[in-house]
């Protein structure tokens, strides 16, 4: 991929965002923020399933009549699971469109998060420091029910929360204003608790993990196709029971009906797509030593669709092998069936909580941001709908979907431009625990402007930015209230 010089960040309107037409010659594009979506439907989360895999959800936006995160609304259940990073294939078909820019993760002096291949919990003490306090009044939690769900009068399932403008990648909305990743946190009436504070690490720096594709392989690559992309085979072997058949349903066999952790459906995957650490050919889903994360945004007339995998390995053709894999309809707050994993062991979006090349570009982010902790509890709160925690549920470690927010006392002057869009971010949207991974590392897409020169001249612009979150730790940062934690369908 060429290198990509960025222009010295200004704000949204210096920067030209590329459109998801449903065109059939895809064509680069970068991510941006569209401010213009009315708010939408409520966020829902699906009851308990029962056992992993026991239905195939008819729609990702079917309505169950659950519980809402949103107060009042109800919605349906979509299903998603692991978490991987995955090659490009070494040669690229006839029909397989060009790549778009994705994420990348790891700054070239840190060393990059490798995930664990099999969701659970990474290991390693923590070193929580129990003394730290909040620098607001924390607001009084109160009890929750034990469905996990917040109480009443929450926005994305958090109390005194609100929608923001709207996260977008060109003209796909990713998730409505409303959804848990989009809402605006930084309120007065957000609750402030202090339940985790003695296991989470206080004195950790915080890692920018992402960087750019072709060299250093850092980050999360994700690739922008059209809505008239072929769907080719794809081959899931770990967690398939809990993975998402493509528009055309499961070829053979329904593991979501049999409990199978094989099966195969067709996705809008294509030889020679980026995956996560553009890692050779060959291995084994589920074995692979790194995430190898396969990410495929599909553009549409009615709105986008996310296709998500786990450790795919690198191949020449279809069908493409992944560990498991999530669909998600962005224009839907449906959240995924209890107890169901994603591409990240939360079960939520990786697409949706990458810091984009140009968000920062463009001088704004409007989303959470993907947080990974190294020690968690076998539980979750919603949005999240997996855990693979080796603490238990209830103990005083983080469970996945956790929230966290930077310290409103927290001076981010004489950071660099780039730096402040993105803590400005963590003070309005904050950080979602979603998988196991080393502490404070936070995921970024794959692109090669991140290792373009900074506006200004000093050094690139990854660099500067690993700088600058170099001086933040852990004891900068809150958690916010949004739920008790839940083990349903785990």
């Amino acid at each position: 991929m060429q290198q990509r010089h960025i222009a010295a960040i200004g704000v949204l309107s210096t920067i030209v965002l590329a459109g998801c037409a449903t065109s059939s010659s895809p064509s680069t594009l970068t991510g941006g923020i569209d401010e213009n979506y009315d708010a939408a439907g409520g966020y829902s989360p699906t009851p308990d399933s029962g056992a992993e895999g026991d239905s195939s959800p008819a729609s990702l936006n079917a309505d169950t009549g659950s519980a809402s995160l949103n107060d009042g609304d109800a919605g349906g259940a979509a299903s998603n699971q692991s978490d991987a990073d995955a090659a490009p294939p070494s040669e690229a078909d006839a029909t397989s469109p060009p790549t778009t820019p994705g994420d990348a993760s790891g700054p070239p002096q840190g060393q990059p998060d490798t995930g664990n291949p099999s969701h659970h919990d990474a290991g390693g003490s923590s070193q929580g420091d129990s003394s730290t306090t909040s620098d607001s009044a924390p607001v009084d939690a109160g009890s929750a029910a034990d469905t996990g769900a917040p109480p009443s009068g929450t926005v994305g399932g958090v109390p005194g929360a609100q929608a923001g403008p709207g996260a977008a990648i060109g003209s796909c909305q990713i998730f409505p204003p409303d959804n848990p990743w989009n809402v605006e946190v930084d309120g007065a009436n957000v609750p402030v608790i202090h339940t985790y504070d003695s296991s989470i690490p206080q004195t950790t720096k915080l890692h920018p993990d992402w960087g750019d594709y072709s060299t250093n392989h850092y980050g999360i690559p994700y690739n922008v196709v059209p809505a008239t992309q072929p769907d080719l085979d794809v081959d899931f072997s770990v967690s398939a029971s809990e993975s998402d058949p493509g528009p055309g349903g499961w070829i053979g066999a329904n593991p979501n009906t049999t409990g199978s952790d094989h099966g195969v459906t067709a996705w809008p995957f294509f030889t020679g797509m980026k995956i996560e650490g553009d890692p050779g050919p060959g291995g084994t889903p589920g074995n692979l030593p790194n995430d190898q994360h396969g990410l495929v945004l599909q553009q549409g007339a009615n709105g986008c669709t996310s296709y998500e995998a786990w450790n795919c390995a690198v191949v020449s053709s279809a069908p493409f092998p992944c560990a498991n894999g999530a669909v998600f309809n962005l224009t839907s707050n449906a959240l995924r069936p209890a107890g169901w994993t994603s591409a990240d062991a939360a079960g939520l979006s990786v697409l949706a909580g990458l810091v984009k090349l140009a968000e920062v570009q463009g001088g704004v982010i409007n989303h959470a941001i993907r947080l990974t902790l190294s020690k968690t509890q076998n539980g979750y709160i919603p949005p999240a709908t997996h855990a693979a925690g080796s603490e238990p549920l209830g103990s005083a470690y983080p469970p996945m979907g956790l929230r966290f927010r930077m310290k409103a006392s927290v001076s981010t002057t004489g950071y660099t431009a780039a730096s402040q869009v993105i803590m400005a971010a963590l003070k309005k949207y904050g950080f979602i625990l979603a998988d196991n991974g080393s502490n404070w590392y936070f995921t970024g897409d794959s692109d090669d402007g991140w290792d373009a020169t900074a506006p200004d001249g000093q050094d690139t612009l990854i660099n500067e930015i690993s700088s600058d979150f170099g001086k933040l730790n852990g004891s900068d940062f809150e958690v916010i209230f949004s739920g008790d934690p839940v083990a349903t369908g785990l």
